[in-house]
């Protein structure tokens, strides 16, 4: 169980990118997209979905862990992220 919630969290992490890659892109100095923004939650989203059903498929038992680690770590990296990106973003 333990090398599923490792690729569990592994698996948040890189769902992440797509937001991490638009948070990014709001703090700095051009304008943020907010078609960007969008799609990259949207990614993340199907992402994680996507993955979680793919290890429901092989193992139902395995959902669980798999799906929770995922789920938190991709919710604890772009918390940072966008508390982080937060005080360099511009104001209008």
């Amino acid at each position: 169980m333990a090398p599923l919630v490792v690729l569990g969290v592994a698996a948040g992490f890189l769902a992440a990118t797509p937001v991490l890659f638009a948070l990014h892109q709001a703090a700095g100095r051009g304008n943020p997209s907010v078609a960007a923004g969008l799609g990259g939650i949207l990614a993340s989203f199907f992402g994680i979905q996507l993955a979680i059903l793919a290890v429901h498929l092989a193992n139902p038992a395995a959902t669980l862990p798999f799906g929770g680690a995922a789920t938190l770590s991709f919710l604890a990296i772009v918390t940072a992220a966008g508390l982080a990106s937060w005080p360099r973003s511009p104001r209008t």
